[in-house]
């Protein structure tokens, strides 16, 4: 009986133990892993803030370069411009003016001829290399271009460089050290981080001056308060960008709810197993593993999907003070996320990029391979390149590191406001629908197409043109409107798309035209499961003095 006993309290011993050490295990393991989620999160949010306040900085800076290149004819007109010399002491004035810290302007022949320093005077840009020459393409081409902030090696400080070209040939230049990027573009980053947040509600995005004010909160109540830091239970990162203080903060709160109840559940898991037979634990174990799996991938794609939206525009009209077009799009995914995406952004002052894309496959990898896609396009059409040089860029840039053999059909207009001519490439995609106003036709304008982006490294791309004219549109859209079957197989089509756009009424409200396709298609469908993304983007062009 007392060897027994003896026994009975070894094996209770030894199962308290090790119950202990499970526990003590368990919570190490999932502190560990809530800390790298968290983390993960905010690269994930500093990756999106990121860009918007590049963008915003970049505009606000481009501006102030286009308020020079407004003043020059005058600056030119004084006497004093004739001695480069003496201009410089003018040019600092102007600078001041312009809160800006450097000025010059540079000939058809990329030499600078003034400038508010002097020792600039001379320099010759197509005999330069590193950041300068990345200023050369403004010689050839009507555009802008910003760089982020970098050292200067003469002034051994840190300056951010804005070109943009003059008409007539050559371009003018701004530079702003950290402290005036920051007085300048201070109003276009205030309230950036509106309805930003991270790890749902709970995690949020703060931007401030480099003394602390905060300029951008969540919560507009915070901002022209002081940052006082986040506390010391959250889980944060700061960096700086384009000179801002930029904070991301997750709640420890937030990120350990979870964990507790997976603590919780792991030590009944382990007191049931001593009860119950091995089998049957191990059961109730696996299918808590696989619920917890299901629960965290639909957490994911939920996130993936809110991060995908937020990278699409959405806010339309897109430009209120333009009014000599409307545009309106939208993207309808089969699945929770999808492949496709639209975007459109000005490349100059009178010219506009948009675009429609599709990736090849669904889920993650698809949605991963189309946000990439998306920013090298994006970044090479502003680049001031020629549209078909940006489209065969994109395309190595796209082969490089492809080791899943993902593809993008994309088809690429940039509209000339002034003018209404369309320049495009159609790199493997369908072609687009132009509504003409004039007698209210719908007709496919049919060109050469290239090859898909991604398949083949060195694939060379041309460019086509055509003429809208005023009151004329163009429908771009995916295979996911056309190739939508109905219960017995036949597809949407081309004719049938070409019909429900001939059906007019839609040059007055861009919107009512995609709503108008999504209504035929859904008759079509007659309750077939969406196969494919449908995304949508019409364009319209008032003329050039609506």
């Amino acid at each position: 009986m007392k060897i027994d006993r003896k026994l009975a309290w070894r094996l209770a011993w030894a199962v308290g133990g090790a119950f202990l050490a499970s526990l003590v295990l368990t919570w190490f393991l999932h502190d560990r892993l809530t800390e790298r989620n968290a983390q993960r999160l905010i690269d994930i949010a500093f990756s999106d803030v990121e860009n918007a306040i590049r963008e915003a900085v970049d505009r606000r800076l481009v501006r102030q370069a286009m308020l020079f290149r407004d003043r020059l004819p005058a600056l030119r007109a004084e006497a004093v411009w004739a001695d480069p010399q003496a201009a410089a002491a003018r040019l600092r004035e102007v600078a001041e003016e312009l809160l800006v810290d450097e000025l010059c302007v540079a000939g058809p022949d990329g030499v600078i001829t003034h400038g508010s320093d002097p020792r600039d005077i001379g320099f010759d840009f197509k005999a330069a290399t590193g950041q300068a020459a990345e200023f050369l393409p403004l010689l050839d081409s009507e555009t802008e271009i910003a760089q982020p902030i970098l050292p200067n090696t003469r002034a051994g400080e840190m300056i951010k460089y804005v070109g943009v070209w003059l008409p007539g040939g050559g371009f003018v230049q701004t530079g702003c050290r950290e402290g005036s990027v920051r007085r300048l573009a201070r109003s276009a980053v205030t309230g950036l981080t509106h309805n930003r947040h991270v790890s749902g509600k709970d995690g949020y995005i703060v931007i401030t001056t480099a003394g602390g004010t905060i300029i951008s909160h969540p919560d507009a109540a915070f901002e022209s308060g002081q940052w006082r830091g986040p506390g010391p239970d959250c889980y944060w990162q700061r960096r700086e960008v384009e000179g801002f203080p930029v904070y991301a903060i997750v709640p420890r709160h937030a990120a350990i709810v979870e964990r507790r109840m997976l603590v919780g559940t792991s030590a009944f898991l382990n007191a049931a197993a001593l009860v119950l037979a091995a089998a049957l634990a191990g059961l109730v174990i696996a299918g808590w593993v696989r619920a917890q799996l299901r629960a965290r991938r639909a957490r994911e794609m939920a996130m993936a999907a809110a991060i995908q939206g937020n990278a699409i525009p959405r806010v339309f009209p897109p430009f209120p003070a333009e009014k000599r077009m409307d545009l309106y799009a939208r993207m309808d995914p089969a699945r929770d996320i999808g492949g496709d995406f639209y975007d459109f952004f000005f490349s100059g002052q009178d010219r506009i990029v948009f675009l429609v894309a599709d990736v090849s496959g669904k889920g993650v990898p698809a949605a991963l391979f189309m946000m990439r896609a998306e920013t090298v396009l994006k970044g090479l059409s502003q680049s001031g390149r020629p549209l078909a040089e940006a489209v065969a860029e994109a395309n190595k840039a796209l082969c490089d590191g492809n080791v899943a053999n993902m593809f993008v059909t994309v088809w690429i207009g940039e509209l000339d406001l002034s003018t209404g001519r369309v320049t495009c490439v159609n790199a493997g995609h369908n072609p687009p629908v132009r509504l003409r106003a004039a007698d209210g036709t719908a007709s496919y304008v049919r060109t050469r197409p290239g090859l898909l982006l991604g398949a083949m490294p060195g694939s060379r791309y041309r460019t086509e043109t055509f003429t809208l004219e005023p009151g004329d549109a163009l429908y771009l859209y995916t295979d996911g409107v056309t190739e939508q079957a109905d219960p017995r197989g036949a597809l949407f089509g081309e004719d049938r798309l070409l019909a429900t756009l001939s059906s007019g009424g839609f040059l007055s409200q861009p919107e009512t035209c995609t709503a108008a396709v999504l209504s035929a298609i859904e008759s079509h469908a007659a309750g077939a499961e969406q196969s494919d993304d449908r995304t949508q983007l019409l364009i319209r062009w008032r003329g050039p003095a609506a």
